[in-house]
């Protein structure tokens, strides 16, 4: 029967064994049997069979120990393995799940039950050329090296699981994202050398990018983590939008040795992870040493319990942004800046320094809802947002003040520069074509400046109040313009 699928049978049982081969025969597969797990593999390994039909318990080398070397072993490892167990459920159907078996059956189920299992486990296969003969005529295993193979198995699982257990010790602590991160690439660099590691995790709506790298890697080399991470998150269709991504660049907390030498940045493990047709995200492990190979099952798994880890912290640290930010803006609300005004005041009182706040107002915004629409009115929220925070600096403090009034608080800044900033952000509000229906939209701001003086009285609310003052000042002025109301030096 050349073009017959080869069914391997092991079972101790003869009666079973008979019965079985003659209902697979029937059916018109070429069976080969054995009747115990060490004979089993050999058959498998002498002539690689298009299936496995095996009893869970076995004498010499039980079933399930069998499958989970047959599954490890490159040659078999996409052989599909039916086992047979005397459980209707117990332990023989974890373990076997937990083995790589592609169904776990009952010895006693009827004709009906088991050819329509081995019908689907040979679907859109073929019959393997040769019989599944090995072309080399390599020897056969002794069973002294199939118990060894089997040990090392086992080895790599329980150091695999113990790997998980770590893994998922760090998830305890999620509050510090950064420090996760490290901890994880630090534990997956044991079973996988690297020199970097990147990640991207999706909400749909929120994307951030994060890579880990050597303390002393320079820009090329970070950049190329970011841009391979990038590239496998484009392959990958992990949904994003790009003006609400965000990338972390950490440091890993370790050097590369001296005697490494560099070739090109290969990823050497990649787990994409889905949820139904919706991609989360991913995690890739890289490394620059010549011939690094990529990963396997195990890695994937180790990677896949990380990410899940790695998620969980960047969700909490997600729901933590969100509680600060403003939702249609994205700039931080009106609650976290008071916050941070109080402290600011608080610090610079402490160390003799000033600061400054710029409240801005867009004029005649009303206007715009009533004659274009609310939807037309975000639109020119949003991208004054965005003006707004292209005008200031990293360590400045840019929030929504309510409407359509924007606040930020300029620290370690007089006034002088702080009108700078308030014509900057004056005239590129005046120059810019906001995205709307025609006819295009233009609009102006007006700015009420004031500012903190060492060794002055009153709180952050009497600067923010003296900059409403102002603000209020430019408005009944003839809009468009910046106003300042200085502090009262001591």
């Amino acid at each position: 029967m050349p073009d017959a699928f080869r069914v391997l049978l092991v079972d101790g049982s003869e009666t079973a064994t008979e019965m079985l081969s003659w209902l697979l025969a029937s059916a018109g597969y070429a069976v080969e049997t054995a009747g115990d797990g060490l004979n089993g593999v050999r058959a498998a390994t002498r002539r690689v069979p298009d299936l496995v039909v095996m009893s869970a318990r076995l004498p010499l080398l039980d079933g399930i120990q069998a499958c989970r070397l047959l599954k490890a072993e490159p040659a078999t490892r996409d052989v599909p393995v039916i086992l047979l167990t005397s459980e209707e459920a117990g332990a023989d159907r974890l373990h076997a799940a937990r083995a790589g078996a592609d169904r776990c059956l009952l010895r006693d189920l009827s004709p009906g039950e088991v050819l329509p299992a081995v019908r689907e486990c040979l679907a859109e296969k073929t019959p393997r050329p040769d019989g599944g003969a090995d072309p080399g005529g390599a020897a056969l295993p002794d069973d002294i090296e199939i118990l060894s193979r089997v040990n090392g198995v086992l080895e790599t699982g329980l150091f695999e699981a113990s790997l998980l257990n770590e893994i998922a010790l760090v998830g305890r602590d999620v509050d510090d994202f950064e420090a996760t991160a490290r901890e994880l690439f630090r534990l997956l660099r044991e079973i996988a050398p690297a020199d970097a590691m990147g990640g991207v995790f999706s909400d749909g709506v929120y994307s951030e990018g994060v890579s880990i790298f050597p303390d002393d890697a320079g820009d090329p080399f970070r950049e190329e983590v970011r841009h391979r991470t990038e590239r496998l998150r484009d392959e990958a269709r992990i949904p994003f939008a790009p003006d609400r991504v965000v990338w972390t660049a950490i440091q890993g907390g370790f050097r590369r040795p001296a005697s490494v030498s560099d070739g090109p940045l290969v990823s050497r493990a990649v787990c994409t992870v889905r949820a139904g047709e919706m991609v989360k995200g991913l995690m890739a492990m890289y490394s620059g040493i010549e011939g690094a190979s990529r990963g396997g099952a195990a890695k994937e798994t180790l990677l896949r319990q990380a990410f899940m880890v790695l998620e969980n912290a960047w969700l909490y640290r997600q729901i933590a942004r969100i509680s600060v930010t403003d939702g249609l803006t994205g700039l931080p609300n009106i609650r976290h800046f008071r916050e941070q005004a109080q402290r600011e005041h608080s610090r610079a009182r402490r160390h003799n320094d000033p600061y400054t706040i710029v409240l801005l107002d867009i004029d005649h915004f009303k206007k715009i809802n009533d004659v274009y629409g609310h939807p037309v009115g975000d639109t020119v929220l949003r991208e004054m947002a965005a003006i707004f925070r292209e005008a200031v600096r990293l360590t400045d403090l840019p929030a929504r003040y309510g409407g359509e009034e924007f606040v930020a608080l300029l620290p370690r800044t007089r006034l002088p520069e702080a009108v700078i900033v308030g014509e900057r952000i004056r005239d590129a509000v005046e120059r810019k074509v906001f995205s709307a229906p025609s006819p295009m939209i233009r609009c102006t701001v007006s700015v009420g400046i004031a500012d903190y003086l060492p060794g002055t009285e009153g709180t952050e609310k009497a600067v923010i109040g003296r900059a409403d003052q102002a603000l209020y000042s430019a408005k009944h002025g003839g809009r468009n313009r910046v106003v300042c109301l200085p502090a009262k030096e001591a």
